[in-house]
């Protein structure tokens, strides 16, 4: 029960994020600034990080996908 709680909490956190992301010109300092919210807030760091894995594994798809569109002209 615990896990499930901890994996929605960082599925919440991951969005939360990603959205920042969208919406800021910085994403890199998004995310950094986003893992100090989390720190400050007491969350573990194996926590932080998978929040920022995950982050960065978005993000990197959406870049691909980007360049991918670019190509095809």
């Amino acid at each position: 029960m615990v896990a499930a709680m901890t994996e929605d909490k960082i599925r919440a956190a991951v969005k939360d994020c990603l959205s920042r992301c969208y919406r800021g010109h910085t994403p890199l300092g998004v995310i950094a600034e986003f893992a100090g919210e989390l720190r400050a807030s007491g969350w573990q760091e194996t926590e932080i990080r998978q929040v920022e894995l995950s982050v960065r594994k978005v993000l990197a798809g959406v870049m691909d996908d980007s360049a991918a569109v670019g190509d095809e002209s």
